[in-house]
């Protein structure tokens, strides 16, 4: 076998021809010439990789950490809410069937009981039915007004009631009325949509406040509750109480 004429050296010769100069003679080591090509450009790939990588990861931690709504399932708010929606439904097609109903002026005269709130058109008393009811009454006088406190107690808790509370403190100075929009309507007629709205699961406590420190040695109150489309839950005429602050 023959050898070969050359033999490969460590290096690698280049001559450059640039007439009319002499040529040049270029030599390099074949290492230089692996490290210039392969090495460098890895070494340099890799460290911009590096510096994209740290610079990504601080952007991250820098920006501001998304909120994911949760989706709480809690049976019992959902629970509530569809019987909210169930007395809604039937508020509705109670207050379309009262609308639909043709009643005469004749039939919604005042009756006595209401004393200064206009009858409401298609009106049904149901006090009958206890669907609220009222206790722990407290009688609050100070030198300038009077607060009379007491409790609307749901009797289903099941079925949420809401609707208006109308009262009148009586005395012998006259009626005040509460809410206070309820005094400007004494004469014309009130609203029973002037009252104070509420709504009740169970317990309802009302602070009645009149602003007005009245004449005489007593006082008593009559309180109504309507429900929203304008029904008569309850009405409850009151002891008498002593303005000193004894029953």
């Amino acid at each position: 076998m023959k050898e070969p004429i050359q033999q490969s050296g460590q290096d690698v010769s280049i001559v450059i021809y640039d007439a009319p100069l002499p040529p040049r003679y270029l030599r390099f080591s074949k290492k230089f010439i692996k490290t210039i090509f392969f090495v460098i450009p890895i070494t340099l790939g890799f460290i911009i990789l590096i510096l994209l990588l740290f610079g990504m990861n601080k952007q991250i931690q820098q920006s501001p950490s998304k909120i994911i709504p949760s989706i709480v399932s809690d049976e019992s708010k959902l629970g509530e809410l569809e019987i909210e929606l169930k007395s809604l439904r039937e508020s509705n097609e109670l207050l379309q069937n009262k609308l639909a109903t043709n009643t005469t002026v004749e039939n919604n005269q005042e009756d006595p009981y209401l004393l200064a709130v206009k009858k409401p058109y298609g009106m049904q008393n149901l006090i009958s039915e206890s669907k609220v009811t009222l206790d722990q009454f407290e009688f609050v006088p100070s030198t300038d007004k009077v607060n009379f406190k007491f409790q609307i107690i749901n009797n289903d808790p099941e079925s949420k009631v809401s609707g208006h509370i109308i009262v009148f403190m009586i005395s012998k100075s006259g009626i005040i009325g509460y809410p206070e929009a309820v005094n400007s309507a004494l004469i014309s007629g009130v609203k029973f949509s002037m009252g104070e709205p509420f709504a009740v699961s169970r317990l309802r406590p009302t602070n009645a406040e009149f602003l007005i420190k009245p004449f005489g040695e007593s006082v008593k109150f009559l309180i109504y509750i309507f429900s929203r489309e304008g029904d008569l839950l309850q009405m409850k005429e009151t002891e008498s109480y002593n303005l000193s602050g004894k029953s």
